[in-house]
């Protein structure tokens, strides 16, 4: 909008220019709010539905099974078996993944060579595969380890392939210009530049990794894990530590994608100024 021959700035954001202490009381109450309207609707069917407490136990049942389980070492056990074998395909798949994907939206060679491959690889789920790896290494964690590192590194190639892809050549063209050249153009233009995308790959590939690790270990009998505990649970109709185990599942994934996930964001795009941080 023009008046009297200036430009009118565009409007503060509200909660911006709120104090600290009010956008904190503001941010709990809008996570607080819907856990606790989730809560008093879960005891209240629970209670009065009539519904059999073993098939819809409430939350005191749900508590104590969770206070158990930590407190005999099996909740322990199994998240820490989780996350290592997700943390190993992350960071595995992250790495050929960036770099793949890297190569290919700057050199056009790598780009024709792995196209075709990663449309086609996207085209089929991890866990269509698992009848394949359990035939290649039986039941064993690298049957899903082979599964996790597949999904996370075509999920990350092509974020960053977008990414690297879609850089204004105008940055490409001036970081020449200053000197930048093979490693130092990577490390220096094309890698900060594609860092939203790439930030967004490793998000999604958490997310997708997450669900098929659980059923993996649901799948296959490794000993420990989440999904593990989930499976001989219901084995054994132990409704309680079914759900528990589900609580467990939403909590500590939602946990690592908030302190680790979008630490690295704020630690790179946000501080960069690539995007606009969410508040």
């Amino acid at each position: 909008m023009i008046e009297s021959g200036k430009i009118a700035k565009p409007p503060a954001d509200d909660d911006l220019a709120l104090p600290a202490w009010r956008r904190l009381a503001k941010d709990t109450f809008y996570i607080v709010i819907p856990i606790a309207v989730v809560l008093v609707l879960w005891q209240l069917f629970a209670k009065l539905s009539g519904v059999p407490q073993a098939l819809f136990p409430p939350l005191e049942t749900i508590g104590r099974a969770l206070v158990r389980t930590a407190e005999e070492g099996t909740l322990w056990s199994d998240v820490g078996g989780t996350f290592l074998r997700l943390f190993k395909a992350v960071v595995a798949g992250s790495l050929i993944g960036t770099v793949i994907g890297a190569l290919m939206g700057y050199f056009r060679d790598w780009e024709r060579a792995f196209i075709l491959p990663l449309n086609f690889l996207l085209a089929i789920p991890g866990t269509a595969l698992f009848p394949l790896t359990m035939i290649w290494f039986g039941l064993s964690e690298m049957a899903i380890l082979s599964i996790l590192i597949y999904e996370v590194t075509l999920t990350v190639m092509a974020n960053t392939w977008t990414g690297v892809k879609s850089i204004d050549l105008s940055l490409i063209r001036a970081g020449r210009a200053f000197g930048a050249d093979g490693a130092s153009m990577f490390w220096r233009v094309l890698l900060p530049s594609a860092m939203p995308s790439i930030i967004s790959g490793y998000r999604l590939a958490f997310s997708r990794a997450w669900r098929i690790v659980i059923i993996a270990e649901m799948m296959i009998s490794v000993g420990s894990g989440l999904g593990y505990r989930l499976y001989w649970a219901r084995e054994f109709f132990q409704t309680d530590v079914v759900y528990a185990t589900l609580l467990t599942i939403g909590i500590v994934g939602l946990v690592f994608e908030r302190l680790v996930l979008r630490t690295a964001e704020a630690m790179t795009v946000n501080r960069w100024g690539t995007v606009r941080q969410l508040e």
